[in-house]
């Protein structure tokens, strides 16, 4: 997988777990226990990740390149 398709794919994810974010505070949402706790646990360190993965993303793929070429040999 190349650059490009990483970085797509990081920004839909990124849009999409903010999106539910986003309901969690401005949506009738926010008073359900169970998905406040999900956003707070789950969906907030995943949009995390996928931030400093869209950040850092040159890191990211010669770490997936050498786990990939590891993996080969």
């Amino acid at each position: 997988m190349n650059g490009k398709n990483v970085r797509i794919i990081l920004r839909w994810i990124h849009i999409a777990l903010a999106l539910c974010v986003g309901a969690a505070f401005y949506s009738p949402l926010g008073k359900d226990e169970a998905y406040l706790t999900a956003t707070l646990w789950g969906l907030i360190p995943a949009l995390a990740l996928t931030g400093i993965g869209m950040w850092k993303q040159s890191s990211v793929m010669k770490v997936l390149k050498s786990i990939s070429n590891k993996a080969y040999q």
